[in-house]
């Protein structure tokens, strides 16, 4: 209901296959300014409200051919009047009969004879409560397109081609659990043919978390513009507008890395990010890239430590955010670090999109359709072999 439709005289449907039970109810209701429809049988009933969906119907039970309750199932069951309110009027005054009711689709039961008065407070009630109950709806509604918006601008932050980079494959995705996410990645070109790798994710979820990621994916990119070649720094500036700003409210773990591709020499800082990967080297066992650092956003203070490795043809790093060992399968149990290790031992050799993709299907097969609680990112960063 718009508010221009909530200042019109409610429109009310009467059910009853008594004449003279429809005119006094049309008369009085009319006179108080309500305008009235008036049918004698269940099924005119229901193809009345169906045509044009009347704000509230009042409803008798003893009727003919089909009674009330059956009228109210039916009514709950199309989506068309699902929500109008039904109250029963009717001499039956038994408990049973007001239970069934109730449980029919009800909203209130008033019993003949009644009293006029007490048809106007009743009807007054859920006309206004349908009224704060369709704002409402119209109020989600809106907020629903607002947040697909706000998920739709989010998407454009993340790079769309992957750069192109002679001897080096990159893959990445984003599934957000919810409309927006808070876990974000992205790959920058820097000066004299670097690369800058990002992964982060934000420690809360909805529009808040939203908004602390699109601050901070603006932040990183532009320190990481400033500091080309200290990750050290452009987390350390990123931190100190993140405390001034967020008064330790909200924080983030984030991956930086820079990457020379001619030498595969990739320097780093992990500020209380997941462990990134490293497969594909003299080891068969993936190896744990550590945190060097806490997470962006908690102490003023904090220093991160670069460190540096270089990637051989053939070895891929490996970037995930929580969403992925957080993941839930039927019985509650996570899917867990190890499990990851192991998928991602097995998909040495693979191309970079290969690897990324047998992630998300381990994940998706371990949670068994259970719903996705966090959001999961992932980047996989891969040098060809020669």
């Amino acid at each position: 209901m718009s508010d221009a439709q909530s200042h019109l005289p409610a429109d009310i449907l009467l059910v009853d296959d008594t004449p003279e039970n429809l005119r006094l109810l049309s008369q009085a209701l009319a006179e108080r300014g309500y305008g009235v429809r008036a049918v004698t049988s269940g099924a005119r009933a229901l193809e009345s409200a169906i045509a044009v969906a009347p704000d509230l119907i009042l409803l008798d039970i003893r009727m003919p051919e089909m009674d009330g309750f059956e009228v109210c199932r039916r009514l709950k069951q199309n989506e068309r009047t699902s929500a109008i309110p039904v109250i029963f009027i009717s001499a039956i005054d038994e408990i049973q009969d007001k239970v069934e009711a109730f449980h029919a689709g009800g909203v209130d039961y008033i019993t003949k004879p009644f009293r006029v008065e007490e048809v106007f407070a009743r009807t007054e009630t859920h006309l206004a409560l349908r009224r704060l109950q369709a704002r409402l709806e119209h109020a989600n509604l809106r907020f629903a397109r607002e947040l697909a918006l706000a998920g739709k601008l989010q998407a454009t932050f993340l790079p769309d081609p992957m750069p192109s980079v002679p001897g080096w494959e990159l893959a990445a995705t984003l599934r957000p659990a919810r409309e927006t996410s808070g876990d974000f990645y992205d790959v920058l070109r820097l000066p004299e043919g670097g690369l800058g790798l990002i992964i982060a994710d934000v420690v809360d979820k909805g529009v808040p978390a939203a908004l602390v990621m699109a601050m901070s994916w603006s932040m990183l990119c532009a320190f990481a513009e400033e500091h080309v070649r200290s990750p050290a720094n452009v987390l350390h500036a990123v931190n100190g507008t993140l405390i001034r700003h967020l008064d330790g409210q909200q924080f983030l773990t984030a991956f930086y890395a820079t990457l020379d591709p001619s030498s595969g020499q990739l320097t780093y800082c992990n500020a209380g990010h997941a462990p990134p990967l490293l497969i594909g080297g003299a080891s068969s066992s993936p190896q744990a890239l550590p945190r060097t650092g806490p997470a962006l956003g908690v102490i003023e203070q904090a220093q991160w430590e670069p460190r540096s490795l270089e990637l051989a043809p053939g070895e891929a790093l490996v970037l995930y955010t929580d969403g992925v060992t957080d993941a839930e399968g039927p019985g509650g149990e996570f899917f867990g670090a190890k499990r990851l290790e192991r998928v991602v031992r097995a998909a040495q050799g693979t191309t970079a999109i290969e690897a990324r993709d047998a992630i998300l299907a381990a994940v998706a097969a371990f949670r068994q359709g259970t719903p996705q609680f966090d959001d999961i990112a992932i980047v996989v960063l891969r040098r060809l072999p020669k």
